[in-house]
């Protein structure tokens, strides 16, 4: 048997903080400790220091050029262990540099094959005929194909995949799937030079079968996928218990940066059916270009701290409605920044606040919402990496930050579209 399918050995290679911990928390429900590294270029003393059966690099790289993101994808293979598994993880949505990323690891670790799944049916995300549908609508006709920063040009996985790598590509379809011969399909398309397999899914029991299948190969491989597939690696760890952190405050604190649509109806539900009291604390970005004040940061600040102190709830957003999406291009051209830019911008004013809250009180919890805004959030609070502990619900993983300082919260975070409508109802309570 090859040792690639008889170890736990993981690393899994994340575009952004977010999807990071999406994937980290499969494997620590499964009793793994899996740790969340920020730095992909300089993290081999932060392993050190923190063992683990999983690691997962953030490489930071989905709104990079492809070439960087390839780049990047070389630097933590080659200074990786050579570990059992590699897992490519990407979006389900297909936002970043899928084709880029899967060629480059694919050449790095002369692999001979990546098998792509980015279907995660728990959150609504299939895929039929090679398509991506999201809660049943087609990719293109969502919000994902205007994403501020890194918008969706196909609904179609080959498609996005062929825009930045001219390894050959096949697909593999749900009748493929589900009837009795997929290994013997997948042994034909290997023979016939194929180097990237694209795999439908819309049922969990499409993705067991499809890992079942691949686990027979004879030939070792990459696994590309969202954290939809992880649910289904062939790995068990024992069980370990969970050390928890005692907590010195009672409010949530919410930094809700992303202007994902699904975020702004989790908010609204909040705010009608939320016990308690819930705050919204609104940052007008406008005002923030092209450099926020000082003044702006201890305004906005003064602000939060009041309503925690009243040991009321505090959401603070970047985005009232989604029309907000439609200006990102006008607010770029006034400025002369790219959308790359602009997200830093706004995740640098974020990251500031929170810690600027932080140091001045204790609150019960951090739920950061947007994979930019998490991760700058993070390290400007001097985080060099996450500790997943476990899961709110499916999508929302909470954990320790790793730092030089011991937090006394938890820190729970979600990608813009995923979770339900009560995700953030559902965190106070579990806090």
């Amino acid at each position: 048997m090859n040792s690639q399918k008889e170890s736990n050995s993981i690393l899994i290679i994340a575009d952004d903080f977010t999807g990071a911990n999406d994937s980290g928390v499969q494997l620590a429900k499964k009793g793994a400790t899996a740790n969340v590294i920020f730095n992909w270029y300089d993290w081999q003393d932060m392993t050190l220091s923190q063992p683990g059966d999983v690691l997962i690099i953030n490489t930071d790289s989905r709104a990079v050029s492809p070439q960087e993101a390839a780049h990047r994808q070389e630097q933590v293979v080659k200074q990786s262990p050579l570990p059992a598994l590699i897992y490519k993880k990407i979006d389900s949505t297909l936002r970043g540099n899928i084709g880029a990323e899967t060629s480059a690891i694919l050449s790095t670790t002369q692999l001979p094959i990546a098998i792509v799944v980015p279907a995660f049916p728990a959150m609504g995300r299939t895929t039929k005929n090679g398509t991506v549908y999201i809660n049943n609508v087609e990719l293109l006709k969502t919000e994902f194909a205007t994403d501020p920063k890194t918008p969706v040009h196909s609904s179609r996985i080959k498609e996005v995949i062929l825009q930045q790598t001219d390894l050959a590509c096949g697909e593999v379809f749900l009748p493929q799937i589900r009837s009795l011969n997929l290994k013997q399909e997948l042994e034909k398309q290997i023979q016939d030079g194929k180097k990237i397999i694209v795999f439908d899914a819309e049922q969990d029991s499409d993705l067991k079968q499809i890992m079942q299948s691949v686990n027979q190969l004879n030939h070792p491989y990459l696994l590309v996928g969202s954290a939809g597939l992880i649910d289904h690696l062939p790995v068990q760890y024992q069980p370990k218990q969970q050390t928890t952190t005692k907590s010195e405050g009672k409010s949530l604190l919410v930094i809700a940066g992303s202007m994902s649509h699904m975020t702004q109806q989790q908010i609204d539900y909040t705010q009608t059916h939320g016990k308690g009291n819930w705050q919204i604390v609104d940052i007008d970005i406008h005002t923030l270009l092209p450099k926020y004040q000082p003044s702006q940061l201890e305004k906005y600040s003064q602000q939060i701290q009041t309503i925690l102190q009243n040991s009321d709830h505090c959401i603070v957003r970047t985005c009232r409605d989604s029309s907000l999406r439609d200006f990102i291009n006008q607010l770029c051209q006034t400025h002369h920044l790219s959308r790359t830019e602009l997200g830093e911008h706004i995740s640098d004013f974020l990251g500031q606040l929170t810690k600027h809250v932080a140091s001045h009180l204790e609150f019960g919890g951090l739920f950061l919402t947007g994979g930019d805004i998490a991760i700058a959030v993070a390290q400007t609070m001097g985080a060099k990496g996450f500790s997943i502990q476990g899961e709110v619900s499916s999508g929302v993983p909470y954990g320790q930050l790793l730092t030089d300082k011991s937090a006394t919260y938890r820190v729970f975070t979600k990608a813009g579209g995923f979770g339900s409508q009560d995700i953030f109802i559902k965190t106070l309570e579990f806090i």
